[in-house]
């Protein structure tokens, strides 16, 4: 067995993982601190002291850790991890933080209460329950238990919150949870992605028990109704779904938006009344916004002269729509159709007129809507065009591409601080980690380390991909 290595999070939890670069836990966990899904992130807000939870397919704990920290030691989780390495590890992380509060089921769930065989995989993410005839590779035989049994044992217990990551068992383990999701009501997040197929069928099978799907929205930290039948984007792991009596008490405390208008993109006119009137709306003027920040504070004067010739109401409002929904103070309602509808400006200015840097104000205003697809693209369509071309032109107002960089002073290297906030962001929304692109990421990382602006995270990036693959040649 490969020796271990308990890492920390950013929330502090302690993970115990093998200690190895060719595995996806531990790699993750050395370059980001932090698993790189944004639902770990929104949870941590989401759940509070003493609430209770289920984590089916629990791993090393990513997930079931953070949320012990997230309720407290009068809440409780139960962590099911069936695989007998994987679960002892998570055994060892759970008495390294001293929760009492996790319980570990060492078994899988599905439809039907026995025994099975569990395929393990060198990566212990994609372990998966066998049906039909065995493979070729490692198995293990492990217990079964549905959730409806579960639940007889524990008939009292209200829960708050179910996460299910299970390889594609999902539709049985909901067969084996009808009578439990019918008596509760909790929030589920389930995945849809399995390897390279994508279980949008889910939707329909937790819509038939009364739970209506939900997005994640990972710039707002609130949840937004999926529709099954317009195509997900290339990223998108997870959904989360709960009945109506569940969605209304997470929209009264701002986490979910219950009702949103047709289509990727919302023209104001459609909005439904959820934007704020354009009177209300010069608070959140560039000036008011962008020119406080430090590389505003550089280029506001610049920006001044080119307005002054005209052609830029449509980046202003755009930019002033994506700055309220930045305002945490406002409705969630009213944050989710601003940046809806600054998207949409910014979509349709970049289709005819991608000039200046409005490429980099739609990355990241499409970061922020979880159309990560469309904000790699334009990173990648701005990065070619300064790469080739070795011009930036920074005269009209833009967002950076990267959060990061709205802190970062500039100073007199304006074209090197554009070009590695870029280059940052492209690095980090094009792949889920440099764990998948492998030694194709070091030119890049390279080039952001020449450029000086480059954040601690890709510094790791940059030795983990060494240390795994060599000095680039």
């Amino acid at each position: 067995m490969t020796a271990s290595v308990t890492l920390t999070m950013v929330d502090g939890v302690r993970v115990v993982v093998p200690d190895s670069l060719d595995l996806i836990t531990p790699y993750v966990l050395l370059e980001q601190q932090d698993w790189f899904e944004d639902e770990i992130k929104f949870l941590r807000r989401l759940l509070q002291p003493g609430q209770a939870v289920i984590d089916i397919g629990a791993n090393y704990g990513v997930y079931s850790l953070s949320m012990a920290r997230a309720v407290g030691p009068t809440g409780r989780v139960w962590a099911f991890e069936p695989a007998s390495e994987t679960a002892k590890l998570l055994a060892e992380a759970i008495a390294s933080n001293g929760f009492s509060q996790v319980i570990l089921e060492r078994s899988a769930l599905s439809k039907c209460c026995g025994t099975a065989q569990l395929s393990l995989n060198e990566h212990s993410e994609l372990n998966a329950l066998q049906h039909g005839e065995a493979g070729a590779g490692a198995v293990e035989t492990v217990p079964v238990v549905t959730l409806d049994e579960w639940r007889k044992d524990h008939p009292d217990r209200e829960i708050d919150f179910v996460k299910i990551d299970a390889e594609g068992e999902e539709a049985n383990i909901l067969e084996g949870g009808q009578r439990f999701l019918a008596e509760l009501s909790p929030l589920v997040q389930y995945e849809i992605k399995a390897g390279a197929d994508l279980h949008l069928e889910l939707v329909h099978h937790f819509g038939a028990l009364g739970y209506s799907s939900y997005r994640l929205v990972p710039g707002l930290d609130v949840l937004v109704p999926f529709d099954a039948e317009s195509a997900a984007d290339g990223y998108l792991l997870n959904l989360f779904c709960c009945k109506p009596d569940r969605a209304k008490r997470l929209a009264a405390q701002g986490y979910l938006v219950d009702r949103v208008a047709e289509g990727n993109g919302m023209a104001e006119e459609d909005s439904a009344g959820a934007l704020p009137e354009r009177a209300d709306r010069r608070q959140y003027d560039w000036r008011q916004t962008l020119a406080r920040l430090p590389y505003g504070q550089e280029l506001a004067d610049l920006w001044e002269q080119t307005i002054e010739t005209g052609g830029t109401a449509d980046v202003e409002e755009a930019l002033s729509l994506y700055a309220i929904s930045r305002d945490s103070s406002r409705p969630s309602a009213e944050r989710f159709a601003s940046l809806e509808a600054g998207l949409d400006r910014l979509t349709k200015l970049c289709q005819t007129q991608p000039s200046h840097l409005r490429l980099a104000s739609l990355a990241r205003a499409a970061r922020d809507f979880g159309a990560r697809s469309l904000a790699v693209t334009a990173l990648q369509q701005l990065a070619n065009t300064l790469l080739q071309s070795g011009q930036i032109d920074a005269g009209e107002p833009f967002l950076a591409p990267c959060e990061r960089f709205d802190t970062v002073p500039p100073g007199d290297a304006i074209g090197n601080w554009i070009l590695a906030a870029i280059l940052e962001e492209a690095e980090r929304l094009g792949a889920y980690s440099s764990f998948y692109t492998g030694a194709s990421a070091q030119p890049r990382l390279a080039m952001i380390a020449t450029l000086g602006f480059g954040s601690s995270e890709m510094e790791r990036r940059q030795r983990l991909v060494q240390a795994r693959f060599g000095p680039m040649a």
